[in-house]
C-alpha cells in the first residue's frame, strides 16, 4: 500500500509517496494549491501535474489514504472543499485536507504545548494546549497582513523601489527587480506587476532574489522580521506554558539574516523558550498522517 502526504504551501507544493512503513517513494514539486490566492482550476492543474509526474515516474495511480496541508484553510476541510481540490485528481480510500499550520504543530508532538511560526509566502503563528484546541495570531492574509512573508518583504522593496525610481537614484535594489522582472526601466513593472497573471504567489517570489549583502535590503528583512516577532509574541504571552517555538516556511529556511533578527527579538521577552527550525518537511509529517488514517 502507498500513502500520499502533500504540503501546500502558498507558494509551491510538494509531495511525498510512502509504503505502510514509511519508506519514501518518490517526491515531486510544483505549483501552489492555495485555490483562494490562484483560483480553483489553477489549484487543480497544478496538483494534476504533479500526480502525473507521480504517476509517470512510480507507477503509481492510487493510495490507501492522502492527507493534504493547505495554505488555503485554518480548519479541517469538509468533504465539499476537499472533493472541490481532490475529486479526479487524486486517487485514494481516504482523504483528509487540513491547514498546513495543523501540519506544522503535528511536526513538533514532542513539545509539552507545541508553538509554531510559519513564514511563507503568508505569515502565521499557532499554538495547540493540552485540551487540543488551537489558538492563532496573524495569518490576516496578504491585504491586511502577513507581516514578514515573503509577499511582505516583496511588496516592501518594491514600494522603496518606486521612491528610488521618483528620485532618478541608480541602486542594487532598482537593478534586481528590473532583472526579476525582466525590464530595463522599472517603470515598465507596473504593467507586469497590475497585470491579470501576477498572483501573490509569483510577486513573493521577489523576496527570494534579493540579495541580503546589500544595506537597504537587509534593512527591509530585519524591519520586516520584528514585525512578524511581534505576532507571535502576542500568542506566546497568551500560551504560558508554551516550551517551544517551531520555525516553518520558506523564510525561515533559507533567509539567515530573517531567522537570526527574529530569534533575537522573541527571545528578548522568552529567554527561556526553546527556538528551533522544524527539521522534518512539512510533506514528510503530512504522509506520516495520511498512514495514521
Amino acid at each position: 500500500m502507498y500513502y500520499l502526504g502533500i504540503d501546500g504551501g502558498g507558494t509551491r507544493t510538494t509531495a511525498v509517496v510512502t509504503d505502510e512503513k514509511g519508506n519514501i517513494i518518490t517526491k515531486k514539486t510544483g505549483g501552489t494549491i492555495n485555490f483562494y490566492s490562484v483560483g480553483n482550476e489553477t489549484a487543480r492543474n497544478n496538483l494534476a501535474d504533479i500526480m502525473n509526474e507521480i504517476t509517470a515516474e512510480t507507477g503509481i495511480k492510487s493510495f490507501a489514504s492522502a492527507f493534504i496541508g493547505c495554505s488555503a484553510l485554518d480548519c479541517e476541510a469538509d468533504e465539499e472543499a476537499t472533493d472541490a481540490l481532490c475529486k479526479g485528481v487524486i486517487n485514494a480510500e481516504k482523504i483528509k485536507m487540513h491547514s498546513d499550520v495543523y501540519i506544522a504543530l503535528k511536526s513538533t508532538e514532542d513539545a509539552e504545548c507545541p508553538c509554531v511560526a510559519i513564514c511563507g509566502t503568508g505569515s502565521i503563528a499557532a499554538a495547540e494546549d493540552n485540551d487540543g484546541s488551537i489558538h492563532v495570531s496573524g495569518g490576516w492574509g496578504h491585504i491586511i497582513g502577513d507581516e514578514g512573508s515573503a509577499y511582505s518583504i516583496a511588496v516592501t522593496a518594491l514600494k522603496i523601489c518606486c521612491q528610488m525610481c521618483d528620485k532618478g537614484e541608480k541602486t542594487h535594489l532598482l537593478d534586481s527587480a528590473n532583472k526579476f522582472f525582466g525590464t530595463d526601466d522599472f517603470r515598465k513593472t507596473i504593467d507586469i506587476i497590475y497585470s491579470p497573471d501576477m498572483t501573490k504567489d509569483r510577486l513573493a517570489r521577489f523576496a527570494e532574489a534579493l540579495d541580503i549583502n546589500d544595506e537597504m535590503i537587509r534593512r527591509i528583512i530585519k524591519i520586516e522580521a520584528q514585525k512578524f516577532a511581534f505576532t507571535v509574541q502576542t500568542l506566546l504571552e497568551k500560551m504560558i506554558n508554551c516550551d517551544v517555538l517551531g520555525l516553518y516556511g520558506g523564510v525561515f529556511q533559507h533567509n539567515s539574516l530573517f531567522r537570526e533578527e527574529f530569534t533575537q527579538s522573541v527571545r528578548n521577552n522568552f529567554p527561556e523558550l526553546k527556538i528551533q527550525l522544524i527539521e522534518t518537511p512539512p510533506e514528510e509529517t503530512a504522509a506520516l498522517l495520511a498512514r495514521n488514517l
